[in-house]
């Protein structure tokens, strides 16, 4: 597999595509604890959902069922691995967009080849918005 390759069309899809999103990164002190006060870190990243499948279980003798339909969207971000690398993004860290608080919930090395990341984020639900 030609890997420069592979980096190079997400390059190019990012460059005509992406969009800049700022990453608000939690800070912490010499011993790798939460510090006061969070950096804001940009990357350049494409949206995206991905239809996940939520399956019926069983939980103490009831059947459970974790959202109203079959499937969830699960918001992501697409980007270049060098640019998670060095910015520090971590899970809990969040970002804004169009105007909802996004929480960060897990970074996907693609084919662990540590050229493309799929960053995993979670809408933060504060009660104030109605949906329909």
């Amino acid at each position: 597999m030609n890997t420069r390759f592979e980096a190079h069309k997400l390059e190019r899809e990012l460059l005509r595509s992406g969009k800049v999103f700022e990453f608000y990164v939690q800070q912490v002190n010499e011993f790798g604890e939460p510090a006061e006060g969070v950096v804001g870190v940009t990357i350049l990243g494409i949206y995206h959902e991905v239809n996940a499948y939520i399956g019926i279980d069983m939980k103490n003798t009831t059947r459970v069922r974790e959202t109203v339909g079959k499937y969830k969207k699960q918001p992501r971000i697409l980007c270049l691995w060098s640019s998670i690398t060095g910015s520090g993004i971590k899970i809990g860290d969040y970002t804004m967009i169009n105007g909802k608080k996004f929480k960060v919930t897990g970074v996907t090395n693609i084919q662990e080849w540590s050229i493309i990341a799929d960053i995993s984020l979670e809408v933060v639900d504060d009660g104030s918005e109605v949906s329909l």
